[in-house]
């Protein structure tokens, strides 16, 4: 969420200005300035428990949401929507934003690559918060370059650190973090939560894990 919200605001932006002591005036041109994420259309890619709290957090700023999840028997959650991963091509189009939350597996690897940014607004944003495969990254740059997507939120990528030749460094529609989504001061507490429910479900031989990525 704190991806959307810096790219919605232009965030990134505002840091640059600021280092280099630039007060940035009103801009007349309605189309350039900072937008509201209220109203906007917001599609999580994998309505898991990461993407579920994304989808909670975004609808208590009034944006609809649209969740895709491999089993829509499972439900959407807070999602105003929820469908199957095969509808993601026809649900672009739709998506002011694009938040990646799934895992990585054969199915979902270069899930989003040129066709994916084709179907995509012009003004849409891409947020990857999953892992750097589930993006074509060369796509990816091409698209930005090209400005068929409006930015990206990045805090993974293919290869991990991200090389210094990588030309996602110097796009300044780009905010790139360097996997730390979930890197909080309470990460241990909420991974030993989940290890110890997943044991509870194992002595009460429950077959179904959280967090299980088949």
């Amino acid at each position: 969420m704190a991806l959307i919200l810096a790219l919605s605001r232009r965030l990134p932006e505002a840091r640059d200005n600021q280092a280099k002591r630039v007060w940035r005036g009103m801009i007349g041109d309605l189309a350039e300035r900072e937008n509201e994420i209220g109203g906007k259309t917001l599609l999580v890619v994998g309505l898991g428990d990461i993407g579920g709290r994304l989808a909670r957090l975004a609808k208590a700023f009034e944006m609809e949401v649209i969740g895709l999840r491999r089993e829509i028997t499972a439900g959407g959650g807070a999602a105003d929507a929820v469908h199957g991963m095969s509808e993601l091509k026809k649900l672009l189009p739709e998506a002011d934003f694009v938040a990646l939350t799934c895992p990585l597996t054969k199915e979902t690897e270069n899930l989003i690559g040129e066709e994916a940014f084709r179907r995509m607004k012009p003004s849409a944003h891409l947020v990857n918060v999953a892992r750097g495969r589930v993006v074509d990254e060369a796509a990816l740059v091409e698209a930005l370059a090209a400005r068929r997507v409006a930015g990206a939120g990045i805090d993974v990528t293919a290869e991990e650190p991200l090389p210094p030749s990588s030309p996602l460094w110097a796009m300044p529609h780009v905010l790139i973090t360097p996997h730390t989504a979930g890197e909080t001061q309470r990460y241990e507490d909420n991974v030993i939560e989940i290890l110890c429910d997943n044991l509870s479900r194992l002595w009460r031989g429950d077959e179904r894990l959280r967090n299980d990525v088949v």
